[in-house]
C-alpha cells in the first residue's frame, strides 16, 4: 500500500491517478476495509490494476506470490488465471493465512490456489517449478534472498512483479535503516544482473517489472 505518497509523487497526482481507477467490486472492496481497519500491508489498488493486465497479457501457467497476507493479491491474480493454471502463495502467520483462505474461497477462483504455510525462505527450496510468474511483496530484506531461490526456478520469459520497491520515497533518500538498505541494494540488483531485464515504476508505492532473459 502507498506510504508517505508525497514522497513518490504529488499528492494531487496522487489523487487524480485513483480517480482513474475501475471501482473494486464487493468482495475486493471489503477486503481493502478489512486490511486498512486491522493493519494489513496489501497491494495497492493500482498495483492491482497493473498486475491484472500484466497477468492478462502473460497468461502465466504457474505462479508463485511470496507473502500472501489476506489473499489480496491471490484474487486479484487468480481472477486473469486459466483454469489450468497453478498459483501457489506463501504466508507465515497461520492465522493471516485462514483469513486468506476464506476470502479466496469466496473468491471462487477457476484455477487452482496451494497454500503454503511458513517461513518464505524456508518453503521456497521445497517447492518446485518452473515458474513463469512471481509476485514478492513480503519481508523487504530478505528480498534479494528470494530472488537468489527463485531464479533457477523461474522458466525463461518469466515475469517478477515485486512491490514497495520506493518504500514510501526513502530508497532515494539518505535515509538508512534495515529495510530501506536491502531495498536500495535490491533496486540496483535487479536493474543491473544479466540475467533480467527490468524497470521500476512510481505505482503504488514503487513496483519493480523484471523479464528473465
Amino acid at each position: 500500500m502507498k506510504s508517505r505518497i508525497d514522497q513518490v509523487i504529488k499528492r494531487v497526482q496522487a489523487d487524480y491517478l485513483d480517480t482513474l481507477l475501475p471501482p473494486r467490486d464487493a468482495l475486493l472492496a471489503r477486503m481493502e476495509e478489512f486490511a486498512a481497519e486491522h493493519g494489513h500491508p496489501i497491494a495497492d489498488a493500482e498495483v492491482g490494476q497493473l498486475m491484472r493486465i500484466l497477468v492478462r497479457a502473460k497468461q502465466p501457467k504457474h505462479l508463485i506470490e511470496v507473502g500472501t497476507n489476506i489473499g489480496y493479491s491471490v484474487v486479484v491474480l487468480g481472477r486473469e488465471c486459466a483454469a489450468d493454471a497453478v498459483l501457489e502463495t506463501i504466508e507465515l502467520d497461520r492465522d493471516i493465512l485462514a483469513t486468506a483462505k476464506r476470502f479466496v474461497a469466496e473468491a471462487q477462483l477457476a484455477c487452482e490456489v496451494r497454500f503454503h504455510q511458513g517461513k518464505a525462505l524456508e518453503v521456497l527450496p521445497t517447492l518446485d517449478g518452473p515458474f513463469d510468474f512471481v509476485f514478492i511483496d513480503c519481508v523487504k530484506t530478505e528480498y534479494e534472498e528470494y530472488l537468489d531461490q527463485l531464479l533457477p526456478k523461474l522458466s525463461k520469459g518469466a515475469m517478477i512483479v515485486c512491490d514497495n520497491l520506493l518504500w514510501g520515497g526513502k530508497v532515494a533518500e539518505d535515509v538508512h535503516d534495515a529495510s530501506t538498505d536491502a531495498l536500495r541494494a535490491f533496486n540496483k540488483r535487479i536493474t543491473t544482473d544479466p540475467r533480467l531485464t527490468t524497470i521500476v515504476l512510481a505505482a503504488g508505492d514503487g513496483v519493480g517489472i523484471s523479464i528473465v532473459n
